[in-house]
């Protein structure tokens, strides 16, 4: 063989070269220092504060539904008395509506009954006026009878008093 010409010694995947092993691993290890001081620190910041704006979202979140809940709780209870007061109210108004109407039909029937006393008593003085002409025209209606029977020589004046103690002389059921 030729002397220039050295054996070239193939090696295989599973053959271990140490010195290649050597410069793989300081390699590596230098790779991962630049990468731990260059780009784990910053990756490793920029999770935390990712954490800590995530953790930050979720309690607020939290303190925005809590009070959520505060103000819907304190919305209901707020419905809740307007629907109480406004039952309130539309009794209030249906017991005044009531005592109104209760008023009204009193001062209604107050005044039919006035009424009515007073259309007796109209009554009553026209029924007295009317017997009072009734009696006069009766006593004419007597005495002109009477002057046509008896033709004597009582005065008028004689006539009409004989008449007015006959009428009174009568019973009240006929007069």
């Amino acid at each position: 063989m030729n002397a220039l010409a050295s054996p070239v010694i193939a090696a295989g995947i599973m053959d271990l070269n140490p010195g290649l092993s050597l410069w793989t691993a300081i390699t590596f290890l230098v790779l991962i220092g630049v990468l731990w001081k260059f780009a784990f620190g910053p990756i490793t910041r920029m999770l935390a504060e990712r954490e800590t704006t995530i953790r930050d979202a979720i309690d607020s979140a939290r303190t925005e539904r809590e009070e959520a809940e505060k103000l819907l709780a304190k919305q209901k209870e707020a419905l809740a008395k307007a629907q109480r007061d406004a039952a309130e109210l539309a009794k209030r108004n249906q017991q005044e509506m009531e005592a109104f109407r209760v008023q009204l039909t009193a001062q209604a029937r107050k005044e039919a009954d006035d009424m009515v006393a007073a259309a007796r008593k109209s009554i009553q003085e026209e029924r007295k006026i009317a017997v009072a002409q009734l009696r006069a025209e009766v006593a004419d209606l007597a005495v002109s009878a009477a002057a046509r029977i008896v033709k004597s020589s009582l005065d008028e004046k004689t006539q009409r008093q004989l008449v007015d103690e006959y009428i009174k002389d009568l019973p009240a059921g006929r007069a």
